[in-house]
């Protein structure tokens, strides 16, 4: 019996996909919900957190600001203090000796004892003359920046004064040729400009907005703090802050995913991470760039969408109401948290997108799924090993000895001593399987004598199919050889009528041809004798006709010659020869010499690959000499114009190789014929041993070789000739022999 087919389904691990799947929902539910609390308790302290760094922010800012003015305020001082000193002195020596009126009318740094890393560089530029006054107070300018410009170096980039005489004294060690490379026509006005008392009636300090070092290039904001003296303005320091220092302690110190910028209420941008300042002279804008006009704007004023995203905050900060530090872009899903810096009255705001306040609370959600579903694998992994002790492996002792009893094996044991629904199934399982058991064994005792019947009979019909098999093989067998031999048969007689008429006739045709061929010649040397009588152009002409029927004699003794060639083949083809003991591997060196030797003479230069490998026990065999040399040299003919050929098409690439093996067996001697020529179609295979079929060219073969072969080696010698080829690789020949003479 065949065993019961196989589900491969399983009641407990249908049960724990269903249980599974319904947990994995409380617990994705529950991921959903724990994910917006944690949503909405992180944005709230997300913005408590933002507003208190901004407010944190703009204090450390200020500070800087704080500081420069507490510069100021000494270098005011000391300002003061240095014109007392040098009213009492005369200045015009010691000015002299540090300055020069230059060629190009500018006052600048003597160069041969200026040194700008230690001393501050001074430009005064071309057309301001100075008075003793206005040399008292450069020269008192140059002692305080040169006094405190070092000291004031380690928080600021640069110290300078600047003098309403259009003069600046400046101490920048990281450029100390600024006032040499400056050109002449440099002015100040922009540094002095808030400072007379008209445009800064509160004498504070006041912040530039962006510009670009006409030496350096490098863009900066400028804080100054004019000075006044006896109700005149006579001189204003500052300090210059680099934009890229700005712009790296603005992106340094920066909340996680979050950036920070500066601007001025009318819109200028002072540091922002992702609006580079490079490439332009001109500061940029919020409101239209870097350009106030409708020219172009250029490339680091940022893509469409940045333009529009800085305008967007620009108006909701301008836009906010009294006290309030962080605003909300909903169109751009962003918190924005802004304070004032004291001082520049500048503004500091810093962005964050609502996905790091929402990432973090997907991140909370996402430990708390994990956590859920670890313990779902856990109480999974539990369930499964109490249902694979109380439910599984119950149901698979079922299922063995379902299988058990579906072989035939009836003596099966189940835990029938449970006392529960198993237990009572386990019982009726056994019951039923000596059921089972009993009307099997009663149905094969019927069985056996039948079965014992058909099989005796089977056996019967099984002899007799195999004897009438073997009888209808040895009977096709025997209809092809009968055919072939019939073939041969009718062949033979047909050439034997059709040599016997056309032989006499034919050398009649030969014999006149040669006669003809003599008696052209003779004609040739009488005409040569008889030059006298004829003219030039007769005897051209006569000449003429002479060759062409020479020409044409010629052929007709070719083609005679031809045709006579044929027909000796038709009449050995039913000759029958006289048997005798022949050493085979002898006469197979005999007719494998003068194969190669004509195909050679025929074809100067052909490298042949000649393989011979005969075996020495093949001894002597009864063959008809004549008859069985001429089957072995037309297979011999055939492969070394197959290798010919292939030659010809291929070229130098290719060698012409010939393999000759024999071998002797207790019975029968095999000769093999093996060339690596153009190889046989396999729609010509079947018509190979067919008496006058050639794939040959005219007048390159009569299409009797082979069937002349077969004849030879089936009939004359009751042998086996079988070809197997394939086109364009190889063709081999198989010649059998048996060792005893067969009667014919």
């Amino acid at each position: 019996m065949q065993p019961a087919h196989r589900h491969r389904g399983s009641l407990a691990r249908s049960t724990l996909i269903k249980m599974g799947v319904r947990v994995a929902v409380v617990i994705a539910l529950a991921t959903l919900f724990s994910y917006f609390h944690f949503l909405h308790t992180l944005q709230g302290e997300a913005l408590m957190d933002l507003e208190r760094y901004v407010t944190e922010r703009s204090q450390q800012e200020e500070a800087l600001f704080v500081l420069a003015e507490d510069n100021h305020a000494i270098l005011q001082k000391a300002m003061v203090e240095r014109l007392l000193v040098l009213e009492q002195e005369d200045v015009s020596a010691r000015f002299d000796s540090l300055f020069a009126l230059m060629p190009d009318g500018t006052i600048r740094n003597r160069p041969e004892r200026f040194d700008g890393t230690r001393m501050p560089s001074v430009f005064v530029s071309r057309g301001r003359a100075l008075d003793a006054e206005g040399r008292r107070r450069l020269l008192a300018a140059y002692d305080v920046i040169a006094q405190y410009g070092p000291a004031l170096h380690s928080r600021f980039t640069n110290t300078y004064a600047a003098l309403p005489e259009d003069a600046s004294v400046l101490y920048w060690p990281e450029h100390p040729t600024w006032s040499q490379e400056v050109k002449r026509s440099l002015s100040f006005a922009k540094v002095y400009e808030p400072s007379p008392p008209e445009k800064n009636p509160a004498r504070r300090t006041v912040w530039s907005g962006i510009y670009s070092d006409p030496v350096t290039h490098q863009w900066m904001v400028s804080v100054v703090t004019p000075l006044d003296l006896d109700g005149h303005h006579i001189a204003s320091f500052g300090h210059d802050v680099l934009l890229n220092e700005l712009m790296a302690r603005t992106i340094r110190d920066s909340l996680p995913g979050a950036d920070n910028m500066i601007f001025r209420d009318d819109g200028q941008l002072l540091a922002y991470s992702k609006m580079p300042m490079t490439g332009t002279t001109r500061p940029y804008n919020i409101l239209y760039g870097s350009w106030p006009s409708s020219e172009a704007l250029l490339e680091q004023d940022g893509t469409v969408q940045q333009r529009y995203h800085l305008r967007a905050i620009l108006k909701r900060v301008k836009n906010r109401l009294p006290g309030q530090t962080v605003l909300e872009l909903p169109e751009y899903g962003e918190y924005v948290a802004v304070a004032r810096l004291k001082g520049p009255d500048w503004n500091f705001a810093t962005i964050l997108p609502r996905d790091v306040v929402s990432l973090a609370a997907f991140q909370a959600a996402r430990y708390i799924l994990v956590f859920g579903l670890a313990s779902l694998v856990m109480e999974l992994l539990i369930m499964s090993w109490v249902l694979r002790q109380q439910l599984t492996r119950p149901l698979q002792a079922f299922t063995q000895a379902t299988d058990q009893v579906a072989t035939g094996d009836f003596q099966v044991a189940l835990a029938s001593s449970r006392d529960d629904e198993l237990g009572r199934l386990a019982h009726g399982f056994e019951l039923m399987a000596q059921e089972v058991q009993r009307r099997e064994t009663a149905l094969r005792q019927a069985n056996e004598g039948l079965e014992s019947r058909i099989q005796e009979r089977t056996r019967e019909l099984q002899e007799k199919n195999l004897e009438l098999k073997g009888a209808l093989v040895q009977l096709k067998e025997a209809q092809e050889l009968l055919v072939q031999k019939e073939k041969l048969a009718s062949l033979g007689a047909l050439t034997a009528g059709i040599a016997h008429e056309i032989k006499n006739p034919l050398n009649f045709v030969n014999n006149f041809a040669q006669l003809s061929v003599g008696l052209v010649e003779d004609l040739r040397e009488a005409l040569e004798a008889s030059r006298t009588g004829l003219d030039d152009s007769e005897r051209e002409r006569m000449l003429e006709l002479l060759e062409w029927l020479e020409q044409n004699v010629r052929k007709i003794d070719e083609h005679g010659r031809r045709a006579d060639g044929i027909v000796r083949n038709m009449q050995m083809h039913t000759r029958a020869g006289e048997r005798m003991p022949m050493d085979l591997n002898a006469l197979l060196e005999e007719n494998l010499g003068h194969a190669t030797g004509s195909t050679c003479s025929t074809h100067p230069g052909l490298e042949l690959a000649l393989r011979k490998d005969l075996d020495p026990s093949v001894g002597k065999v009864d063959v008809v000499p004549q008859d069985f040399g001429r089957a072995i040299l037309n297979l011999l003919d055939n492969s070394l114009y197959a290798v010919v050929q292939k030659k010809k098409s291929t070229g130098e690439g290719f060698t012409p190789e010939l393999s000759v093996r024999s071998r002797s067996t207790s019975t029968q001697v095999e000769i093999r014929i093996r060339d690596n020529g153009t190889g046989i179609p396999r729609k010509h295979q079947e018509k190979l041993f067919t008496p006058f079929f050639t794939t040959k060219p005219a007048g390159s073969g009569t299409g009797l070789g082979l069937s002349i072969a077969y004849d030879i080696v089936v009939r004359q010698h009751r042998g086996e000739l079988r070809i197997e080829s394939t086109e364009g690789q190889f063709t081999e020949c198989l010649i059998v022999l048996p060792k005893s003479p067969v009667s014919a």
